[in-house]
């Protein structure tokens, strides 16, 4: 085994000991690596796939083995995690196994429209309803960010709606932004507007979160810091009259 192949096995190993562990960060860092890696790396995590019997799995750790090393071969070489996928379920994996292979699977990058917004990669899937230029709008909100602030972002991936339990989320170690893209409105309609705003106000919540280089789970004083990156950004921008008259209003609230 060649340096190369050694540095491979040390994260696959570190990335399988995170997922059995439910460590998040330790299974985090160790994908980075290993993605970083690329292709070169399919045929270690293709062995440890195959050095399990998926007929009788219990336990979440194992689910939790299973999906994590498929996913990552995924995100390396679709059409080889659809060669796994057919030689699992072909030697008669669980219907659990089964269906977490098919759900990993349903995500495919000819999915997505791809581009570049300030260095960074954005992926836009196709699924969207909207009547909106999504490129424009990333370019224009993501203009008056510093670009200290989106240093090391990987990438933002837009998404519909349903395909979201909230308005966004953000992935450290990975440094990738989800955002949920919900605006079927014509451009000019009040609604759109409104839609607009809560999309712009989300994603710069997920930047501030990586400003602030936040941990993994919900934390009052995380949320605290990435909603205040948010209120420096809406304020700061032109034509935000809905924000400025909201805080207005909090604000006279607060101190009755």
């Amino acid at each position: 085994m060649n340096v190369a192949e050694q540095d491979i096995s040390r994260s696959l190993k570190t990335l399988i000991r995170g997922l059995t562990q439910d460590d998040v960060t330790e299974m985090y860092k160790a994908y980075k690596a290993l993605f970083a890696v690329g292709r070169a790396a399919v045929p270690q995590i293709r062995e440890a796939i195959f050095k399990t019997e998926w007929a009788n799995i219990n336990y979440p750790n194992e689910i939790r083995y299973l999906a994590g090393l498929v996913t990552l071969i995924h995100d390396l070489d679709e059409s080889e995690s659809e060669k796994i996928r057919i030689e699992l379920v072909r030697n008669g994996c669980s219907p659990v196994v089964a269906h977490v292979l098919e759900s990993i699977g349903s995500f495919q990058l000819q999915d997505f429209i791809r581009y570049d917004v300030r260095g960074f990669k954005i992926f836009e899937h196709k699924r969207l309803v909207t009547r909106q230029n999504v490129k424009r709008r990333l370019e224009q909100w993501l203009r008056p960010v510093p670009g200290e602030d989106l240093d090391q972002i990987e990438r933002i991936y837009v998404l519909p709606k349903q395909d979201l339990d909230a308005l966004g989320s953000y992935a450290p170690v990975l440094f990738c932004i989800n955002l949920a893209w919900d605006n079927p409105s014509p451009r000019w309609s009040p609604m759109s507007w409104l839609n607009n705003f809560i999309i712009e106000t989300t994603l710069y919540h997920e930047i501030g979160h990586h400003v602030h280089r936040h941990t993994f789970g919900q934390d009052p004083e995380q949320e605290a810091d990435a909603e205040n990156y948010a209120d420096r950004m809406m304020a700061n921008s032109s034509g935000h009259f809905l924000f400025r008259l909201a805080r207005l209003l909090k604000r006279a609230i607060g101190s009755a």
